[in-house]
């Protein structure tokens, strides 16, 4: 018997009406590589030179850069445009005022900037660049729970790195300094001193919501995982976040990301919980393309990662990819 058609899998791109209007790039942060840190925090980023050189590429293939606003009216309206591209950087990294918006400045390219508004309210514990600090610093490293990790090489360091980030993942959200407090106990650390080198500020997010080129969107309070909060408090997680921004910036948000946004971490009932909140979008760390076919499904819009080696044959490759809904 064959099994019935469900909205909520991966259909194939048939020629029978699915139009493929726009890519929406996923970005975290623009700056210089540096050899000597540890890939998997060097992988957020990409270099200003390559983007630079991508946005040049795009241009001269014939590429539209549009807003997330525009893009919205495109699915609304059910226009068969082809070739846009939309920018969206997720968290709110310094680096997006310094390196990333004069570059979208300069070719008039239109961006969205995600912000998890624990970042420029110093609430959040940037963990993962504190912990790249202390594998680079020692040979070895003794975890409170008897776990030890030689990391004399590069090599050793990397790999302590993704055992101990599954050690801190496997922890509660919701009490995570007093979870690395306790991890990292043989060791004095400061777990805040990321914050004024590695995120924005409240005024640097306002600078950048008064520019036409740049929106603003929510990321949530905290960045947790939805998938592990009650519905009561993913409304919240979403719904405060975007008051303080509309308190920072003065303009609405109409515009979301899912901290994580991957299967294990989104799904349905978080998609049903944004789409009863009226925002206009709502993305996604899910690999694909934007169809005619999303407007039915703004709440859970794909995206493809813009790093550092991406290049236009890529973005080809994604283009022959199935139809992503969920």
């Amino acid at each position: 018997m064959k099994p019935k058609t469900n909205l909520f899998n991966i259909f194939p791109w048939f020629n029978s009406g699915y139009h493929q209007v726009a890519t929406i790039f996923m970005l975290h942060r623009v700056y210089p590589l540096k050899k000597k840190n540890l890939s998997p925090n060097e992988n957020l980023k990409i270099s200003p030179m390559s983007l630079e050189n991508f946005i040049l590429e795009l241009q001269t293939k014939g590429y539209e850069f549009i807003s997330l606003d525009r893009l919205y009216e495109i699915l609304q309206n059910g226009e068969k445009v082809k070739k846009k591209i939309v920018f969206t950087l997720d968290d709110g990294y310094r680096d997006n005022f310094i390196h990333a918006y004069p570059l979208f400045k300069k070719y008039k390219v239109p961006f969205t900037i995600y912000i998890t508004t624990a970042f420029p309210d110093r609430k959040a514990v940037l963990w993962w660049y504190t912990l790249e600090e202390l594998l680079l610093e020692n040979d070895q490293i003794d975890l409170s729970n008897g776990l030890t990790f030689k990391c004399s090489t590069k090599n050793e360091k990397e790999f302590a790195f993704r055992k101990i980030r599954e050690q801190i993942l496997s922890r509660s959200d919701i009490e995570i300094l007093e979870n690395l407090k306790q991890l990292f106990k043989n060791y004095e650390i400061d777990w805040q001193k990321k914050h004024e080198t590695l995120m924005l500020d409240w005024e640097q997010i306002k600078k950048l919501s008064q520019d036409e080129l740049c929106t603003i969107g929510g990321h949530t309070l905290n960045h947790l995982s939805l998938r592990k909060l009650s519905i009561e408090d993913i409304i919240k997680e979403v719904l405060d976040a975007n008051n303080l921004l509309y308190k920072y910036t003065g303009k609405k948000i109409k515009h979301f990301a899912y901290p994580f946004g991957c299967q294990t971490t989104t799904g349905k009932r978080e998609y049903d919980i944004i789409k009863e909140l009226g925002l206009k979008t709502a993305v996604t760390t899910r690999n694909g393309n934007i169809y005619l076919q999303h407007k039915e499904h703004m709440e859970s819009l794909p995206r493809v990662y813009l790093g550092e080696d991406f290049n236009l044959k890529k973005l080809k490759k994604v283009k022959k990819k199935k139809f992503v809904l969920l």
